[in-house]
């Protein structure tokens, strides 16, 4: 496992030889198993001054090793990971959020599930740095600052708080977020404010928001016509009924449901605000049938009252649905993210 408990060390490499690089870093366990790039002195000072903050100051400790993540040390992953400079402030804002007590990031280091940190960027910065927000949303487009900010956030997780595969980490499954997870809400094509702004920022700042997330769902419908309509697959659609969120306890966790804007659309056309899409989700996820689950379950619900009325609900409260809207235009699709459950999630302002 890596020492991140230690200084920034030096390894000399021949004529800035990437595959030897990779090769040794390889070899050191530093890597999520895809190339990266050499963190050369010339290289981290870029990403150091880019941060516009001192080396050697502590952004936070990163379990669970607990090992102080330095702007150097920051810095370095983010130059493997083949982030610009540029990126950095995001990077940094990502890992200052993580270690909020809310997300529970020890939990999500550590844990047998296969969560892992999902980035969502919002405001001005989404165009700066060229974020995606649209077609290939979660992946497969060529968008270095999606696929490298998401992957810097997870080599700080490996190589400085040591989560590392079947040691620390004991995600029995795994997913492709644990090597990167970052996306942007198409902000320009939702009806509703900004979810930056939901959460009580400024249109105009730019913000990262960390959330503890599993692999993605796909949610298909080709037939609604109305909000209520589609609002009522997409609802009963989330509700799996050994997903985290319906075993945690009902208040604790948010389900992400990125809708692609022509869903958006259709929502807002028969008049319904964001919010009263959530009231909604919350009803049409409120009675999930006792009968899908074995008796043997039924003590350890009633334990988090989990059982109601000889039904189970998803969640408590409308604010535990996070509604975003990106993706590509003319396909009808939407995406559900599912919590760990014992965390939440966190935004912060991005400085600059």
């Amino acid at each position: 496992m890596p020492d991140a408990n230690i200084t920034a060390k030096t390894h000399t490499l021949q004529n800035d030889d990437i595959d030897a690089f990779y090769d040794y870093a390889s070899d050191q366990g530093w890597i999520d198993g895809l190339p990266v790039i050499p963190p050369t002195r010339e290289r981290v000072e870029r990403m150091i001054a880019a941060s516009k903050r001192g080396a050697q100051d502590v952004v936070a400790p990163i379990p669970p090793n607990n090992a102080p993540a330095t702007i150097e040390k920051i810095a370095i992953n983010a130059v493997m990971a083949g982030a610009r400079p540029e990126y950095m402030p995001t990077i940094v804002t990502a890992i200052e959020a993580c270690s909020d007590p809310k997300f529970n990031l020890y939990a999500v280091n550590t844990t047998t599930s296969s969560v892992a940190p999902m980035l969502i960027l919002n405001g001005p910065v989404r165009n700066q740095l060229a974020v995606n927000c649209g077609y290939s949303l979660f992946g497969g487009g060529n968008f270095r600052a999606n696929a490298t900010i998401g992957r810097a956030v997870r080599l700080v997780m490996r190589n400085i708080g040591g989560s590392i595969e079947g040691i620390v980490s004991k995600s029995t499954m795994g997913q492709p977020g644990r090597i990167t997870a970052c996306i942007g809400e198409w902000e320009e094509k939702s009806p509703w404010p900004p979810f930056h702004v939901q959460r009580g920022f400024k249109l105009e700042q730019s913000c990262v928001t960390v959330y503890g997330s599993q692999g993605p769902t796909n949610i298909q419908d080709v037939n609604c016509k109305s909000a209520k309509d589609l609002l009522k697959v997409l609802g009963h659609s989330l509700c799996i009924p050994a997903s985290n969120k319906v075993l945690g306890y009902p208040g604790s966790g948010e389900i992400i449901l990125v809708l692609c804007p022509d869903f958006a659309w259709i929502v807002s056309r028969d008049g319904w605000s964001v919010q009263d899409a959530k009231e909604y989700l919350l009803e049409v996820t409120s009675h999930i049938p006792l009968s899908y689950f074995p008796p043997v379950l039924f003590p350890w619900m009633e334990e988090r009252k989990r059982m109601v009325n000889g039904e189970v609900p998803l969640a408590a409260r409308p604010d535990q649905f996070i509604i975003l809207v990106g993706g590509g235009l003319g396909g009808l699709h939407a995406m559900a993210c599912f919590p760990f459950a014992e965390g939440n999630a966190v935004t912060r302002a991005i400085p600059g």
